[in-house]
């Protein structure tokens, strides 16, 4: 089976020969696809900006995220690299034979050397380097051994030959939220102006979408209960490869809300205005985030917690780490406003 192909402005992803996909996954705009590449379910690769360009014989596990910092930076991807279950790979340069763990990110400006592992649940910051032959582990992450190439060898073989799926054994893997969803009707767009619906979201609950917000591509909004219900604001957006579970309760997404690629919302959650959810995070039920706040990559926030205004929490379990200044403000607004001018985007096609 091939992937979708999606055109976007005046780009149409380039595929050399030999592009296996499994079901539902995408790739869009601006990329080009080496040969003998593999893309299993739900993958997402999105070009809509500066150029993704993927090596050949390369494979992405299920729901792995791919995309650009708009027109400010691209992706690479060398060749033979594999790409775990739940990660996203963000406007960043990755050599050849790359190994990224399950739910792992990886994140703007960042490079990573030839033949180095990131294990599983990993962050790599912003503009982080690592030399080739790195095995890589912990948010943020760090440098915990210099490997042989039989030792990369190995590994690799391991993984490619495991049964078991030898990383996704681990306390944050997405596949324990993705519950049998409660019958329910699937939801059908409506016509509200400057909104942007992914054709392939799947929504089994009752939504409430305001003016100039979008949901991406792969997301997947539903309940294990009772039917429940999403609020989405103004001007805020849903990134591709989300899973949102009701449990058949309210989930409260106020105005420009950025909700970044692979976030899980399980249950209760109020987020309120200008807040950001960053890329891979899971929040727990009845979370509170506060105005203008931020919650950091790949974090995990328990039960109950309250993000006060104006602050920054992360880590596993997210705790206070400072308050969030008037620059990061600005660029919060920024990259809320680019999926802003996204949506209108695609809604022109």
């Amino acid at each position: 089976m091939t992937p979708k192909i999606i055109k976007y402005l005046n780009y149409t992803p380039s595929l050399e020969a030999a592009i296996y996909s499994g079901d539902n996954s995408i790739i869009i705009g601006n990329t080009f696809v080496g040969r003998d590449t593999i893309l299993e379910k739900n993958v997402v690769i999105r070009g809509d900006g500066k150029v993704v360009n993927i090596g050949k014989n390369c494979l992405f596990k299920n729901r792995s995220t791919v995309h650009v910092a708009a027109e400010i930076q691209g992706t690479e991807i060398g060749d033979n690299s594999i790409i775990g279950e739940y990660s996203i790979i963000h406007a960043c340069k990755l050599g050849q034979n790359i190994i990224v763990g399950n739910n792992s990110v990886v994140m703007d400006g960042s490079e990573l050397g030839d033949n180095t592992i990131i294990e599983n649940n990993t962050l790599i910051p912003p503009g982080k380097k690592f030399d080739s032959y790195s095995l890589i582990e912990g948010s943020p992450g760090k440098v915990i051994e210099k490997i042989t190439e039989k030792q990369y060898l190995l590994y690799k073989k391991n993984i490619r030959k495991s049964k078991n799926e030898l990383l996704i054994n681990n306390n944050y893997n997405y596949r324990s939220y993705l519950e049998k969803r409660m019958p329910a009707t699937r939801y059908t767009k409506k016509n509200i102006n400057n909104t942007f619906v992914a054709p392939d979201a799947e929504i089994y609950q009752t939504i409430e979408i305001n003016e100039y917000s979008s949901i991406w591509f792969s997301v997947y909004i539903f309940s294990s209960k009772n039917n429940g219900k999403l609020i989405l604001g103004k001007g805020s957006n849903i990134q591709d490869n989300c899973i949102l579970n009701t449990l058949g309760q309210e989930i409260l997404i106020e105005k420009r809300v950025t909700i970044g690629h692979n976030v899980i919302i399980l249950g209760k959650s109020h987020i309120k205005n200008d807040a950001v959810i960053g890329m891979g995070s899971i929040l727990e039920s009845n979370c509170i985030i506060g105005n203008n706040s931020f919650v950091g990559a790949n974090s995990f926030v328990k039960a109950g917690t309250i993000v006060p205004d104006n602050t920054i929490y992360a880590g596993k379990p997210a705790k206070f780490f400072r308050k969030v200044n008037e620059k990061e403000k600005l660029f919060f607004r920024e990259g809320q406003k680019i999926y802003e001018n996204l949506a209108c985007n695609y809604n022109n096609y």
